[in-house]
């Protein structure tokens, strides 16, 4: 078992919106972030504070818990394929630039596909976390009294050592680590095997830090934000992660527990 693991254990639970009351709280983060943070949408259309739309009837939720403060930090929707009309297209296919020659979709497919959306983190947390790395880079700083300039020597073993860390923080556990391990849960809940996401390009890099890439199928559009559509078959989106990444691979599938390899 990973330190990732083991630190995400400690901080996050993942709690599945299947309560009105738990999906209110899901909504009003979506509100948040979508209407007031980022006015992605207007936010008088939503007087109450919630941000709904036609497709929360046809998706699951869920929320991030951040344990030590036992707050709800994030929130991720999957949009399930419309039981009652399998041709039902997704909103990606809708307000997105579907190359056909990177991707065509079939009946079979299409009813094990869902849309991953309302990816998203609360501002506050974000935010402070941001805070805190900035403070101890502060305090880093003012530790520092030695004005004189230091002779730099040159050391490859250094060097290396310094490039092995830097790889060693970018697999450390990240939130978006967590939302992916969400996605993961309700996906094997509802025998979903294909992922569409509608992403942000600088989001989707960040994703990728952790090895948890997906496949542009199209330009990047106005939608919400710039935003590319992407395509993946989740059991190959997470062999690829179990080579890459161990660590986020433990956190995504809950060390294989949602995982069967072909």
């Amino acid at each position: 078992m990973s330190e990732t693991y083991d630190i995400f254990k400690r901080a996050f639970n993942l709690i599945e919106a299947d309560t009105s009351e738990l999906r209110r709280i899901a909504y009003q983060l979506r509100f948040q972030v979508f209407c007031l943070h980022y006015q992605y949408l207007p936010a008088s259309n939503y007087p109450d504070g919630l941000e709904i739309d036609e497709y929360d009837e046809r998706s699951v939720h869920m929320l991030i818990q951040f344990i030590p403060t036992g707050k709800f930090v994030g929130t991720v929707r999957l949009i399930l394929p419309d039981q009652s009309n399998p041709e039902s297209l997704f909103p990606i296919e809708l307000n997105t630039q579907i190359d056909p020659a990177l991707f065509s979709f079939n009946v079979a497919t299409r009813k094990y596909t869902a849309e991953i959306s309302r990816f998203l983190i609360s501002p506050d947390f974000d935010r402070r976390k941001r805070d805190r790395r900035r403070s101890t880079e502060q305090s880093q700083s003012a530790g520092s009294t030695n004005t004189t300039q230091p002779t730099v020597n040159h050391n490859p073993v250094k060097e290396r050592r310094k490039g092995e860390r830097r790889n060693s923080d970018r697999r450390c556990l990240s939130i978006y680590m967590v939302l992916m391990a969400a996605v993961v849960r309700m996906s094997a809940a509802n025998d979903i095997k294909y992922w569409f996401s509608a992403m942000d390009p600088a989001l989707n890099r960040l994703v990728g830090f952790s090895g948890m890439r997906i496949d542009p199928i199209g330009p990047v559009v106005n939608y919400h934000g710039l935003r590319q559509p992407h395509f993946g078959e989740m059991n190959d989106v997470l062999s690829r992660l179990y080579k890459r990444n161990h660590g986020a691979w433990e956190v995504i599938t809950d060390l294989g527990k949602y995982w069967q390899e072909e």
